[in-house]
C-alpha cells in the first residue's frame, strides 16, 4: 500500500495574502489572488497588444506592396501577433505584479 504525502501535509500558504488554501504549493498564489493579478494585467495587455498590430499592418502597409492576398496575410499575421503579444504581457504583467513592493528584497 502507498500512502500519498499531498494527503498529510497541510494547506500551503498564499505567497500574497497568505491565507492557506487546499491544493495550493508553496511560493505559489491562491486561485482568488491569481485571479486579481490576471484582471489587474488584462488592461495593460490590451494596449500593449493593440499597439504591437497596429505597428505589424503600419509597417505592411509602408513596406509591402499590398494585394488582396497579401491583405489577408497581414491582417492574419496582425491578430496572430494580437493574441500572442497579448499572453506574453499578461504573464510578464503578473510576474511584476506578484513580486510585493516592500523594503526587504
Amino acid at each position: 500500500m502507498r500512502l500519498s504525502l499531498a494527503s498529510v501535509e497541510p494547506p500551503a500558504p498564499c505567497a500574497r495574502c497568505r491565507q492557506r488554501v487546499a491544493g495550493v504549493k508553496w511560493g505559489d498564489l491562491c486561485p482568488d489572488c491569481q485571479a486579481e493579478l490576471r484582471r489587474r494585467a488584462r488592461p495593460l495587455a490590451r494596449i500593449i497588444s493593440l499597439l504591437a498590430a497596429l505597428l505589424v499592418i503600419g509597417y505592411a502597409w509602408l513596406r509591402i506592396p499590398l494585394g488582396p492576398v497579401s491583405r489577408i496575410w497581414v491582417a492574419a499575421i496582425a491578430i496572430a501577433t494580437m493574441f500572442l503579444v497579448r499572453k506574453i504581457v499578461t504573464q510578464i504583467a503578473m510576474e511584476i505584479m506578484r513580486k510585493p513592493s516592500g523594503g526587504t528584497p
